[in-house]
């Protein structure tokens, strides 16, 4: 009964790939601060920063998390500093693709 019980409860989970995405990159950006700036461990931390160019994950927002989030414990703390990384992101995307759009109007 437990194990159907168990089996019922996993299967009713849904994790959004958003989600999913979000702590691929606290999880890696948590890593990276436990051992570049507590433990001091360079070849962990290369082997880390291996591991991130490995999945192919945006370096800069690993970097935005880890120096712009001063409390790499506290989920909260990391969702905002990484949705204030992806708005400023958006931002500039959406102002370069204007840029462009602009340069091209006279054809």
């Amino acid at each position: 009964m437990a194990f159907l019980h168990t089996l019922q409860t996993n299967l009713l989970r849904y994790n959004s790939p958003v989600t999913s995405d979000q702590e691929e990159y606290f999880s890696c950006a948590r890593n990276l601060v436990v051992a570049q700036f507590q433990l001091a461990d360079q070849e962990l931390t290369k082997r880390l920063w291996q591991d991130v160019a490995d999945r192919n994950l945006d370096v800069d927002r690993i970097e935005n998390l880890m120096y712009r989030c001063f409390f790499q414990s506290d989920k909260d703390a990391l969702s905002a500093a990484d949705e204030a990384f992806l708005a400023e992101r958006r931002q500039q995307s959406s102002q370069a693709s204007e840029t462009r759009v602009g340069v091209f109007e006279h054809c």
